[in-house]
Formats: structure tokens, C-alpha cells, sequence
């Protein structure tokens, strides 16, 4: 029979993330490799964004994180509050 994990009452992230701006550095081999599969697209779904180390600076990006404690490292002038979205009745 199949085996059943047991669910983390917390992300992963809201436990080792908290520190991770601080703490991560790009690597500059992943970057370079991220940024050519890119080619000239100008729009990106970065999916598990984190605090954005590898977002390129001259697209759209969308940024889907799911981790408060990720998503909180952003700077201030790429994280959409909850009270800025706009609400469709």
C-alpha cells in the first residue's frame, strides 16, 4: 500500500527562511544560465520566488511565493500588499 507523509503544520521556508537574504548570494553560474533560457522573453512567472535573487531587473515578473517569511525579504517596491490587490465583487 501507498505510504502517507504526514503534513508540516509550517512551509519549510517559514523555518529555514528566515535569514535568508542575509544569508544567500547568487551564484553567478545559475544566474547566467537562468538569464539565456530566458532569451527575449519579456514577461517571467517566477514560481517560488523567494526574495527575488534571480528576477531580471528589465522584464515583467510576476512572482509567486508562497512563504510569508520568503515573500517579507522582498524589497518594499515589488511586494503587493493584500490591501493593495484590487477586490472583485
Amino acid at each position: 500500500m501507498g505510504r502517507y507523509v504526514a503534513a508540516v503544520s509550517t512551509p519549510r521556508y517559514d523555518d529555514i527562511g528566515r535569514r535568508y537574504a542575509t544569508t544567500h548570494r547568487e551564484d553567478p553560474k545559475l544566474h547566467s544560465r537562468i538569464f539565456s533560457l530566458l532569451g527575449e522573453s519579456r514577461t517571467v512567472v517566477n514560481v517560488g520566488a523567494g526574495g527575488g535573487s534571480y528576477e531580471p531587473r528589465d522584464r515583467r515578473v510576476l512572482a509567486l511565493e508562497p512563504s510569508d517569511v520568503m515573500a517579507a525579504q522582498r524589497p518594499p517596491t515589488w511586494r503587493l500588499r493584500s490591501e493593495d490587490r484590487p477586490h472583485h465583487s
